[in-house]
């Protein structure tokens, strides 16, 4: 007999033990199972603060002396940090030739650099996006190259 059940059972049209037996158990009531691709809503959400507390990055102030402290600012730069430099008690050549280095490392990493006040630069590299609006005369006037 068992055969027959095995049979009945594998092609869909057997009974269920329990009801065979005349013993109908409650089974405990189990959670629906759902599909690999559907996601709730507390676990997406839960992974989203992760991911955004992981994408915080920091910015690094850099009040460069010589032209040496250029190569600080282009490491940075290729880290894909966001540097922010600030020439106030750096000599005006040295400033110069510190601009024209990192403009150009910033230029070949895809980044941009954007004047903030008088003295002071932000580098941004190219995962870093940068709104910042500026009287368009002041930017033409001190950076004639950042013309469009």
């Amino acid at each position: 007999m068992k055969i027959i059940d095995k049979f009945c059972d594998k092609i869909g049209i057997g009974v269920p033990p329990d009801e065979a037996e005349g013993k109908l158990e409650e089974a405990p009531a189990a959670e629906p199972e759902t599909p690999d691709n559907v996601v709730s809503i507390q676990a997406a959400g839960a992974a989203a603060r992760s991911v955004t507390t992981a994408l915080k990055m920091k910015v690094v102030v850099i009040d460069p002396k010589t032209f040496d402290d250029a190569q600080q600012v282009a490491n940075c730069l290729k880290d894909r940090k966001p540097v922010v430099i600030n020439f106030e008690s750096t000599d005006g050549e040295a400033a110069k030739r510190i601009i024209d280095f990192i403009s150009g490392t910033t230029y070949a990493l895809g980044g941009e650099i954007k004047k903030v006040s008088h003295n002071v630069f932000l580098c941004a590299p190219s995962n870093v996006n940068v709104a910042y609006t500026q009287d368009e005369k002041s930017v033409s006037a001190e950076m004639p190259w950042l013309k469009k």
